[in-house]
C-alpha cells in the first residue's frame, strides 16, 4: 500500500446566510418592534441581498433581490407558505379567507373566485365608480369656496369604501352608517391583530381585556352586516351586479359545489379590506406626491384634460389615460405594503445559501423598491420609471405592489381600475395643496398609511363636469 495521502476532497453545498447575532432568547424582536423597515434596511445594507436572523426563536432569512423573490414567491412558491406567526393573528379575523388561507384549500378557493375578478366583469363597475367618486366631490365644494383644508387621507378612505360595499353589495346595506360602522370595525379588527402579531404573550381571546373586548366587538358587528345581507339574498334570490351574486353563483368544477356561507363570510371580509385599504393609501399618497411635484401635476392635468375634453372618464379611457397609471405605479412603488412573511415547508436553498425546513423568509416590497441595483436615485418621486422602455429593462420582481406568483392579490385589476378612474376624475376638477405645517409621516402596517393623515386645500381648475 502507498504511503502517500489521497489529496482531500472538498465538498461545497449551500453556505448560512450572513446577519447579526441578536440577543439571547428574544433574537432581534426589539429592533424589529421600535422600527421594523428601519432594522430591516439596516440589515440589508451591512450584509446584502439575503440576511439571517433570529426572532423570537426563530430562524429569520430577509430576502430582497428580485431573482430570489421570483424563487420564493413563483418558481417554488409551494414550499413557501403561509403557517407563521403572522397569518395566525389575521385568521382571527378573516378566517380562512384567500388572504390567510394555504395550499389546497387556497388553490381551490383561488379557482372558484378567479371568474367573478375576469377583466370585462370588473369593466362592468366602473360606471358606478366614476358615479361614487362625483358624489363625494360635490360634497367638497363648499371646502373649496372657503379655502377651507380637508383630511384628503379620510376622504379617500370614505370614498374606497364607497365603492369596496357597493362593488360587494350593490344592494343590501342599509345607509351610509353602516358602510361607516364596516370601515371603523376593519381598522379595529386589523389594529388588534397587528398588536397580537408583535406581542406573542399576549392573553387568549377569551380573557375580557380592553382589546379583547373592542375586537369581538367589532368582529360581531361585521359578521352581522355581512351574515345578514347573506341571508336575504338566499332568502329573497334577489338579482345583483355586483361581486358578491357572482360569488354565490360560483361553482366548483369538479363537485358542482358552491361556498357554505361561513367561507363567504371570510372572503368578503377579505374583500373588504383589500378593497379600500391599498387604494385609498395609494391615492392619498399620490395627491400628496402630485402637490409637491407640480411638473408631475401639469403633465397629469394635460393628460386628463387631453383624454377626456371635460367629459367624466369611463373604463374605455383608461389605455389613453398612461401618464396617470404611471403616477400611480410610481407611487405604489414609494408606498407599498411594508413587508410579507412566509414560512419554508422543506428546506431550500435560495441565492447559494440554506433555508432551514420551518424558518421564516422576510419579504418587503417597500426595500426591494428602493433596491439601489434597480432603482437609479431610489427616494426620487419620477413617473417616468414606468415608461415602457424602463419597465423592460427591469426584472418582473424588482416591482411587486400586489404581490407575485400564483398569490398575487386577485383583486388588482379592480384596485388599479379604482384608483386610475379617481385620480382623473378629482384631478380634472382640483388641484390639491399641502396645509403648510402639517405633519405628514408613513405609518407601516398591513399598508403604508399616512399616520396623522394629509390635510389639503382645493383649488378648483376648469369647468366642474
Amino acid at each position: 500500500m502507498s504511503g502517500t495521502t489521497a489529496p482531500a476532497t472538498t465538498v461545497t453545498g449551500p453556505r448560512r446566510a450572513p446577519g447579526p447575532r441578536g440577543r439571547f432568547l428574544l433574537g432581534s424582536v426589539v429592533e424589529l418592534r421600535r422600527d421594523l423597515i428601519g432594522f430591516l434596511r439596516q440589515l440589508t445594507e451591512e450584509y446584502g441581498d439575503i440576511v439571517r436572523f433570529k426572532v423570537a426563536g426563530f430562524t429569520v432569512h430577509l430576502v430582497n433581490h428580485p431573482d430570489h423573490l421570483r424563487h420564493v414567491l413563483q418558481t417554488n412558491n409551494r414550499n413557501y407558505d403561509k403557517q407563521s406567526h403572522e397569518y395566525r393573528p389575521l385568521k382571527l379575523a378573516f378566517g380562512e379567507g384567500l388572504f390567510t388561507s394555504d395550499g389546497d384549500f387556497w388553490r381551490r378557493q383561488r379557482r372558484l373566485m378567479q371568474p367573478a375578478f375576469h377583466r370585462q366583469r370588473i369593466s362592468q363597475l366602473g360606471d358606478g365608480i366614476v358615479r361614487d367618486v362625483v358624489s363625494r366631490v360635490d360634497t367638497w365644494r363648499p371646502y373649496a369656496e372657503r379655502g377651507e383644508a380637508l383630511d384628503i387621507a379620510a376622504e379617500m378612505v370614505n370614498l374606497s369604501m364607497n365603492v369596496a360595499t357597493k362593488a360587494l353589495f350593490s344592494t343590501g346595506l342599509r345607509d351610509d352608517d353602516e358602510v361607516a360602522t364596516i370601515s371603523r370595525d376593519l381598522d379595529t379588527m386589523v389594529s388588534y391583530c397587528l398588536y397580537r402579531t408583535m406581542s406573542p404573550l399576549a392573553p387568549p381571546l377569551r380573557v375580557p381585556t380592553r382589546r379583547n373586548r373592542a375586537f369581538n366587538k367589532a368582529l360581531g358587528e361585521l359578521d352581522g352586516i355581512i351574515f345578514r345581507i347573506l341571508n336575504e339574498r338566499r332568502r329573497h334570490g334577489t338579482e345583483a351586479n355586483d361581486l358578491l351574486s357572482m360569488l354565490m353563483e360560483a361553482r366548483d368544477e369538479e363537485t358542482g359545489e358552491g361556498m357554505p356561507d361561513r367561507q363567504m363570510r371570510d372572503e368578503v371580509a377579505t374583500l373588504l379590506l383589500g378593497g379600500y385599504e391599498t387604494t385609498s393609501n395609494l391615492l392619498s399618497w399620490a395627491w400628496y406626491e402630485l402637490s409637491r411635484h407640480p411638473e408631475v401635476e401639469v403633465r397629469l392635468h394635460a393628460e386628463v384634460d387631453r383624454v377626456l375634453g371635460g367629459r367624466l372618464p369611463t373604463v374605455a379611457d383608461a389605455a389613453a389615460l398612461r401618464y396617470a397609471q404611471m403616477v400611480l405605479d410610481e407611487t405604489l412603488r414609494l408606498y407599498p405594503v411594508p413587508w410579507l412573511e412566509r414560512r419554508a415547508a422543506k428546506a431550500d436553498t435560495v441565492g447559494g445559501y440554506e433555508v432551514p425546513a420551518g424558518s421564516l423568509v422576510y419579504i418587503s416590497p417597500y426595500l426591494t423598491h428602493r433596491h439601489p441595483g434597480f432603482w437609479k436615485d431610489p427616494e426620487r418621486f419620477d413617473p417616468e420609471r414606468f415608461s415602457p422602455e424602463q419597465q423592460d429593462a427591469r426584472p418582473r420582481f424588482a416591482y411587486f405592489p400586489f404581490g407575485g406568483g400564483p398569490r398575487m392579490c386577485i383583486g388588482n385589476g379592480l384596485a388599479q381600475l379604482e384608483a386610475q378612474l379617481t385620480l382623473a376624475t378629482i384631478a380634472q376638477r382640483y388641484r390639491l395643496r399641502p396645509v403648510p405645517g402639517h405633519p405628514v409621516e408613513a405609518k407601516m402596517q398591513i399598508t403604508t398609511a399616512p399616520r396623522y393623515g394629509i390635510k389639503m386645500t382645493l383649488e378648483p381648475r376648469g369647468p366642474s363636469v
